[in-house]
């Protein structure tokens, strides 16, 4: 998974980087120190995930986690900052995680084994979105997924 890190902060930004290491299977893209920095960089590399600290100078975290939900498909975002008051504006931009300073590897590893976990309402979504074939029974109208459907 490729990763960019964005924190003011060189030894947290160095910290992340080396319990991603620790963890494998993360590939840190890059490293920002700022918002601006943060988002052009994701124009460039599109990262999958996104490392984020909320106060920053410039663009704070919140604004660039808005701008980069623009993005089709987004990045996920995790939050990693030493400001717990932050969290309930920080959820106003559906972060993928909220993790407080300094990241331990433990809170870390769970926060990155949710990454992508469907719930049910993410498969209702899927499903209202795929492909239907429409017919009738009767005066029944009823649809069925292509994908469930096995010969016609």
């Amino acid at each position: 998974m490729r990763v960019l890190i964005v924190d003011d902060e060189p030894l947290a930004r160095s910290r992340l980087c080396r319990l991603l290491t620790q963890l494998g299977g993360y590939q840190v893209v890059a490293e920002a120190e700022n918002g601006q920095q943060a988002l052009q960089l994701c124009a460039e590399l599109n990262p999958d995930l996104v490392f984020l600290d909320i106060e920053m100078p410039g663009a704070d975290g919140l604004r660039v986690a808005a701008e980069l939900g623009k993005n089709e498909p987004p990045p996920a975002v995790i939050f990693a900052t030493a400001h717990p008051q932050h969290a309930l504006a920080a959820y106003q931009v559906a972060p993928a995680g909220y993790l407080l300073k300094p990241v331990g590897l433990d809170a870390l590893q769970q926060c990155l084994q949710r990454l992508g976990v469907s719930t049910r309402v993410h498969l209702e979504k899927q499903k209202a979105g795929a492909p239907r074939l429409s017919f009738r029974i009767g005066l029944e109208q009823r649809s069925i997924l292509l994908s469930e459907l096995f010969y016609l």
